[in-house]
């Protein structure tokens, strides 16, 4: 993310779609061609995972928000030059879905949530308490750091 535009529930970014690109048949345009904006936001704390994977549907006011980072992306590709024929829309990804394993107050020091094997630790988005809505990748490295130098001091 180069740079963000930051409106009122939602943040917008240009990013190319690597996922659309792949797998969405909408996206047949040459990846040369393509001028693409992510729309990112912290979705409402609804879902749950469990061993059978993880269950989440986006909610009435999620969806609102999308269709309103929509609307200010295509009036951005129209200042652009871009015609609305020629707009399509990507798929929707939970990139760091937040919330998902969130530590207790009890579990917080040890990065060890009681609800995992005793020997195996998460390094990810999933161990904050919400979705943030923001990039998490400077928490998201600082965790993984603090986890991978737990689990070095067990080992010695």
């Amino acid at each position: 993310m180069p740079f963000v535009s930051v409106q009122e529930h939602i943040i917008l970014s240009p990013y190319f779609d690597h996922l659309s690109f792949f797998f969405n048949e909408d996206w047949r345009l040459h990846a040369s061609d393509i001028v693409s904006i992510m729309i990112k936001l912290a979705d409402d704390g609804l879902g749950s995972i469990s061993s059978q994977g993880v269950d989440k549907t986006l909610t009435d006011q999620d969806r609102r928000r999308l269709d309103e980072g929509v609307v200010i992306c295509k009036e951005i590709l129209r200042r652009f030059g871009a015609c609305d024929e020629d707009m399509f829309l990507g798929t929707v990804i939970a990139g760091h879905p937040g919330g998902m394993l969130p530590l207790t107050e009890k579990e917080a020091s040890s990065f060890h949530s009681d609800r995992l094997p005793e020997n195996l630790y998460v390094a990810d988005a999933s161990l904050l308490p919400k979705s943030l809505g923001n990039p998490p990748i400077l928490t998201i490295i600082a965790m993984a750091k603090r986890i991978s130098k737990l689990c070095c001091e067990q080992v010695i």
